[in-house]
């Protein structure tokens, strides 16, 4: 008989770590008991997603900080508490559960708490596809389980000396957007670019770049553009400001600019865009699930083409200097076609695993209930 375990999936971080782990939580509370563990507030996006995918007995618990921690957040206006006094405070119930689930490196505290007990077994989660070397953090050793989109993370790990008991089980987020259907957001047919510039000074092109690009396209009224940045560029931890942007980008019938909603989690942008433009954000990776034309702007003239924190990279042109953005734009097409169409194919296989007959998100269920199973 199966044991029923107590499992949790901390959220303490931006909306777009959910749409990696709700799916995963709705498999498993079939038959345990899951609970996400979050701080008090709207959580709009959770609950909406939630009742999107019908996750029914999955439970939400908001726990609170310290009161002291508590006020001084307030006093800072931070959008989220700080997660090492959130997790002091919440030791006990913590240390409660069978296992906990992230998907970040915010595990240290509950790492530290657990100590030389088998329990909360800790597993990891990618909160997108693994990209700059962020992703192969040593910290991936704390971790008990790890479950991974691809072969290619494997292959990372494994490189690295990562590896601990590492799982492929697939990519569970297309499980949740996958009855999203984007509507239009342009009132003609001309290319659609995608502007995604990643939040990390120096390596996004949003600081030295971003406004010339946004007046380039305000100019030149060939193509539409969905300035759709990471999500953190224009929140607290990316520090830049709305008022920053003058307002004639935003009225342009050809410019569509959205600093930090849903849709930009939703792979709504990625799905109606024709050219994919970015850095270092490794949203590209699902942008080429449908193959299509890339430009990249490398503003730092890096040396990177035997370097894999820059795999992207070689999904498109590279550009080094914004004069060349315009014939980048008009050749990227025809590159796509001659060479990067089988260079994509090729990294989508290796990104993600997929199975017939199964979901990324029932994969990695059984593979969690099978494991706790035997460590427990």
């Amino acid at each position: 008989m199966k044991k029923k375990h107590k499992i949790a999936f901390i959220h303490l971080d931006e909306i777009h770590h959910i749409n990696h782990f709700v799916a995963i939580a709705k498999e498993l509370s079939y038959e345990h008991d899951v609970s996400i563990l979050t701080f008090p507030g709207k959580h709009s996006y959770l609950f909406k997603t939630l009742k999107q995918i019908k996750a029914d007995k999955v439970k939400v618990e908001q726990l609170k900080t310290h009161p002291f921690r508590a006020l001084t957040d307030r006093l800072k206006k931070r959008e989220f508490p700080r997660k090492g006094f959130w997790m002091k405070k919440n030791k006990k119930y913590l240390l409660s559960f069978d296992a906990i689930l992230f998907t970040d490196f915010i595990h240290h505290k509950v790492y530290s708490f657990r100590g030389e007990h088998l329990k909360p077994v800790l597993i990891f989660i990618n909160h997108g596809m693994t990209g700059r070397s962020y992703s192969y953090k040593k910290d991936l050793l704390d971790f008990d389980i790890h479950l991974i989109p691809g072969k290619f993370t494997y292959n990372e790990f494994k490189r690295r000396k990562l590896l601990r008991k590492t799982f492929i089980t697939g990519y569970s987020k297309l499980d949740v957007i996958k009855s999203i259907k984007p509507k239009p957001l342009f009132k003609n047919n001309k290319p659609i670019v995608l502007y995604n510039p990643h939040f990390t000074p120096p390596y996004s092109s949003w600081h030295p770049w971003g406004l010339s690009i946004l007046e380039y396209f305000y100019k030149v009224k060939d193509y539409n553009l969905i300035f759709a940045p990471h999500i953190n560029l224009f929140a607290q931890k990316g520090g830049e400001k709305e008022a920053d942007i003058p307002q004639k980008y935003f009225k342009a019938n050809n410019i569509y600019i959205d600093l930090g909603s849903t849709k930009s989690v939703d792979m709504v942008y990625t799905q109606l865009a024709t050219i994919f433009m970015g850095d270092v954000s490794s949203q590209v990776y699902e942008f080429i699930i449908t193959p299509r034309p890339c430009i990249f702007l490398n503003h730092q003239n890096i040396a990177y083409k035997e370097d894999t924190d820059y795999r992207f990279w070689k999904c498109g042109d590279v550009i080094t200097k914004l004069q060349e953005l315009e014939s980048a734009l008009k050749i990227a097409p025809k590159h796509f076609k001659t060479t990067y169409k089988n260079i994509q194919e090729s990294i989508n296989k290796e990104n993600i695993y997929q199975e017939e007959g199964s979901t990324a998100s029932k994969r990695t269920a059984e593979v969690i209930m099978l494991e706790l199973d035997k460590i427990l």
